[in-house]
């Protein structure tokens, strides 16, 4: 249980012993679950709508939260896709071509390997050109290593913007559950700007390579489908 706000421990544990103290506890047997296979090849999954604009969803495995990886890819991520105005993504297909309004990248990292994402919305006639530049820029951060320019811009924006995530109770004690759910410890506050500033261009090269597929993947769009044309 996670408490936010302007209450003392004393006042907190009593609340919680006045209104919790009858609850018991069991045991719960929790079905198992089998982990998501890997993408081989390109599966393509096409649904026909009268739209005006496309969906476009491209995709495949990513990681889990407790990753050796997951700072060298949350950085990666935020250069690729995941950084706003700044990502590559962004500044190729909005702001060079014109093509989206937005397209964004993430990794759903939870206890079991999420997936990698990226997703636009482009009219159905620019859709097929939308995911020639999401898969060139996969591919750029593959072969060619970041500069030191990214990588400084980014690593001043995730640690700068990260107080961002706790200035409010309700951001305090959601963060907080997401901290005890993943172990990172009642240190890890303190911790998160240093993993964030141990990311080197090695480690996001490594990251890039061994995490993001540009042939083994799911494309899933949404749109008209005599206008997109795929």
């Amino acid at each position: 249980m996670v408490i936010g706000g302007d209450i003392t421990m004393t006042e907190a544990k009593d609340l919680i012993k006045k209104y919790l103290s009858s609850w018991g506890s069991k045991a719960i047997d929790f079905p198992e679950i089998n982990n998501a296979r890997d993408i081989k090849g390109v599966n393509r999954q096409l649904i026909d709508k009268p739209l005006t604009q496309a969906t476009v969803m491209l995709g495949h495995m990513g990681i889990a939260r407790n990753n050796p990886d997951y700072y060298a890819c949350y950085v990666m991520n935020y250069i690729l896709g995941g950084g706003g105005f700044s990502s590559r993504l962004l500044t190729n297909i909005r702001d060079e071509q014109g093509l989206a309004y937005s397209v964004s990248s993430y990794f759903m990292a939870n206890r079991q390997p999420g997936s990698f994402q990226i997703i636009a919305q482009t009219k159905n006639e620019s859709a097929k050109q939308v995911v020639k530049s999401v898969l060139a820029e996969m591919k750029k951060i593959i072969y060619k290593p970041i500069t030191d320019e990214e990588l400084q811009a980014a690593k001043a924006f995730i640690t700068g913007n990260f107080p961002l995530k706790l200035d409010t109770n309700s951001k305090i004690v959601s963060y907080l559950t997401y901290m005890e759910n993943h172990n990172l410890g009642m240190d890890y506050l303190e911790k998160f700007p240093k993993y964030i500033n141990t990311v080197t261009k090695e480690k996001i090269h490594q990251a890039a390579i061994k995490y993001l597929h540009p042939d083994d993947y799911v494309l899933v769009i949404v749109g008209n489908q005599a206008e997109i044309g795929l």
